[in-house]
């Protein structure tokens, strides 16, 4: 009898791991119906049923029976497989991918491949629009090797696919030949693109398309990836970055964009911090957050400057700050940062003070962990016990022996009272420092 129930049969485009498991799950089933008997124990059953035939939808068992120990399932199951439907073929892609890893499964990948090699556009594009993003990568790094597609469609490609990696692989390849003049619209259809890869690849493209000055444009841009690019293109173009963001600010005295505010971070020197600083202040939550990341890589963003920015409404704003102080950590009051750890203040204040003071020595993290084991918050809870659990200081014994006897006393309640939250055996160790 076994142990869990028999999972449902998966979709034809189902991932890999759906098939794997339920072949695993069907092993000690009895034959049933056609899918669990190509499962089953016994390989002359698997043999019979890959001999009588298996419909389109249990391909997916077909391709894993080519992996088969058993030499004569093999041979069935690619005799099955050679003559399939090329369409159902490439439904089951994602476990053909998955079996070429397998010993002796690259059978059923070699068919795969020739189907495609062999087949027309119609399904090409079955593979390029498959909903699993492995056979997708899969199918364009065939098509990118072979040709099979020209450098505007793979553009075009580059810019609707939501995966990372296919728009790389496409947009590197439809890059790869400086386009025809007439072909000028695959390096604008790259450069318009949503995804901040696909655009730096175009941008970084620029100078070996002999327009590096062109890179200009994205100066701006909202990725700091793409403006690194364009920094870059413009630099080897004879061109000045800086200048460039110099020239934006001054243009726009007080309304320069998050863009122009970080640029003058990314490219310039102590001379820029008086241009950063009154950004600080703005009224927008994005330019405020490139400010203080503009200072802190100018080696600017000094407590007293942007410490009273870890109150800002915005958590964009406070996580900047929170990065730009974790140097500076210990210079900055435990008292005020435990008074932001108050059940009434924006959550990402909370959490930043929390972050902050894990980087202080002495009591000051024990305190605050102890105190918020029990938060309603989840996030504050997991952050506070990991403060305790890994406060250990060196000089822990001589914190606790210096503390006063009323100090002591009330450290011992509150690991008292957080002791359920800690476990007994934290609470031990910590009630142990103490003594």
């Amino acid at each position: 009898m076994r142990s869990r129930p028999l999972p449902d049969l998966p979709g034809p485009q189902a991932p890999a791991r759906e098939w794997v498991a339920y072949d695993l799950a069907a092993r000690g089933e009895r034959a049933s119906d056609l899918a669990v008997a190509l499962c089953h124990g016994d390989g002359r059953v698997r043999e019979a049923v890959l001999c009588a035939g298996v419909p389109d939808e249990l391909l997916p068992l077909v391709v894993l029976r080519c992996a088969d120990w058993a030499g004569p399932v093999r041979e069935a199951a690619r005799r099955v497989l050679t003559g399939a439907r090329p369409e159902a073929l490439v439904r089951a892609a994602p476990v053909v991918l998955h079996a070429a890893g397998r010993k002796r499964g690259e059978a059923a990948l070699r068919l795969l491949e020739a189907r495609l090699a062999e087949g027309d556009t119609e399904l090409r594009e079955c593979a390029f629009g498959h909903p699993r993003h492995e056979v997708r990568r899969w199918a364009y790094g065939r098509a990118v090797e072979h040709g099979w597609l020209p450098p505007e469609q793979l553009a075009h490609r580059a810019v609707r696919d939501p995966d990372v990696v296919v728009q790389a692989r496409c947009a590197k390849a439809a890059l790869r030949t400086p386009p025809a003049p007439e072909g000028a619209e695959v390096l604008d259809v790259l450069l318009g693109a949503r995804s901040a890869s696909v655009r730096a690849i175009a941008v970084t493209a620029l100078r070996r398309l002999g327009q590096p000055l062109r890179a200009v444009d994205w100066l701006t841009d909202r990725s700091s990836s793409v403006r690194a690019c364009a920094q870059w293109a413009v630099r080897q173009g004879g061109g000045d970055p800086l200048a460039h963001y110099r020239g934006a600010a001054a243009e726009a005295t007080g309304r320069a964009g998050p863009s122009v505010v970080a640029g003058l971070g990314e490219c310039g020197g102590p001379g820029e911090v008086a241009l950063v600083l009154p950004y600080l202040s703005d009224a927008r939550p994005g330019v405020r957050a490139a400010a203080v990341g503009a200072l802190r890589m100018l080696g600017a963003a000094s407590p007293e400057r942007v410490a009273p920015l870890l109150d800002d409404p915005s958590p964009r704003v406070v996580r900047r700050v929170c990065d730009a102080l974790l140097s500076d950590a210990e210079t900055l009051s435990p008292e005020a940062l435990r008074a932001r750890l108050a059940p009434d203040r924006p959550r990402h204040i909370r959490l930043a003070a929390i972050r902050l003071l894990a980087i202080h020595r002495g009591l000051a993290p024990l305190r605050a962990g102890l105190t918020l084991v029990g938060d309603r918050d989840q996030d504050v809870r997991t952050r506070a016990r990991a403060l305790v659990t890994r406060w250990a200081p060196p000089d822990s014994a001589a914190l606790a022996a210096a503390l006063p006897a009323g100090e002591r006393a009330r450290l011992t309640a509150e690991i008292d009272h957080a002791a359920p939250v800690l476990g007994p055996s934290l609470a031990r160790f910590l009630h142990w420092i103490l003594q």
